[in-house]
């Protein structure tokens, strides 16, 4: 156990979760909703549903990195936004900051508060929606995402509250899928095997537009003072692609839903379907699943 004060492990839900209705697009085939739901119960009906941890230990590197690049050290006041199990959360305490997560699911951040006291960090934990984090102007002197603010329907208000919450001089620093990669390709694989709605609402743009520089210089504008983004590549690993496939099935929700709504004939298909991307960025050659995963690295210093 680190020295110094004590582990603090707050849970608290600080204001309703809301939002107008509208499918959360983390996929365009997902349509899960019943009409008096609020797009921000929905999303975190269907994220409480799922153990994600399983799926966000593959990615435990890429926040590693994340707070490197950040430069986290100790005495900062760090923010992760849409946490989940708190993977960038731990990295940066872990380097000694004081750190709050947040994120849509309170199953996740018990995880996560589960992950902390096993390593004997600090950490505070508070549901809130990315889209309306429920802090003061300029409370924290880094703000981070890995894989989660990305995914907030409406990019310009998420990308405000990062800003928002950041003081002048600090960073923002994100991790984000980019539009070509394995991540991108999965989402369009499963969106064209779902029914399509008989009148198509008008299509955002996708979470996977975070990864390009352009669109993050155009979502921040003027008010960050300096940008710079790293494409790098991640490696998703399992003992198959199909194993892969079936762990998407079980803890990611999206396919989670997906795959419990279809017949069997699109289900096999999706399923064939995804084992083949993978295969298409597999670098191991022995039957197990070493998948190239290309996300976008930035870290933006607050105006």
């Amino acid at each position: 156990m680190s020295s110094g004060a004590l582990p603090c492990h707050r849970f608290s839900i600080t204001r309703p979760l809301t939002g107008k209705s509208e499918i959360y697009p983390i996929s365009e085939g997902v349509r899960m909703a019943t009409p008096t739901q609020t797009m921000a119960e929905r999303t975190r009906q269907m994220w409480t549903a799922v153990d994600y941890h399983p799926i966000a230990v593959q990615d435990l590197l890429v926040s590693e990195l994340l707070a490197r690049a950040a430069d986290v050290h100790s005495g900062h006041r760090v923010l992760d936004v849409a946490a989940g199990t708190g993977n960038s959360a731990l990295a940066a305490a872990r380097r000694g900051a004081r750190v709050t997560a947040t994120d849509i699911a309170a199953s996740a951040l018990e995880t996560a508060s589960r992950r902390a006291a096993v390593e004997g960090l600090s950490l505070e934990v508070e549901v809130a929606d990315a889209q309306e984090l429920p802090f003061e102007d300029g409370a924290f002197d880094v703000v981070m995402s890995s894989f989660g603010a990305m995914y907030a329907p409406d990019q310009r208000r998420a990308a405000g509250e990062l800003l928002r919450v950041c003081r002048p001089g600090g960073r923002i620093a994100m991790a984000n899928w980019t539009p070509d990669g394995i991540v991108a390709r999965l989402q369009r694989v499963m969106a064209s095997v779902m029914p399509k709605p008989a009148k198509p609402a008008p299509r955002p743009a996708p979470p996977v537009a975070w990864g390009g520089e352009q669109h993050c210089r155009e979502l921040f504008g003027d008010r960050v003072a300096s940008l710079s983004a790293t494409v790098r590549v991640h490696e998703m690993c399992a003992r198959s692609a199909t194993d892969q496939v079936e762990l998407m099935a079980g803890h990611l929700a999206p396919w989670h839903f997906a795959t419990r709504s279809l017949p069997p004939e699109a289900l096999r298909q999706l399923t064939e379907a995804a084992v083949a991307e993978y295969e298409r960025v597999n670098r191991a050659t022995d039957g197990t699943l070493v998948a190239r995963a290309e996300y976008l690295e930035l870290v933006a210093v607050r105006a």
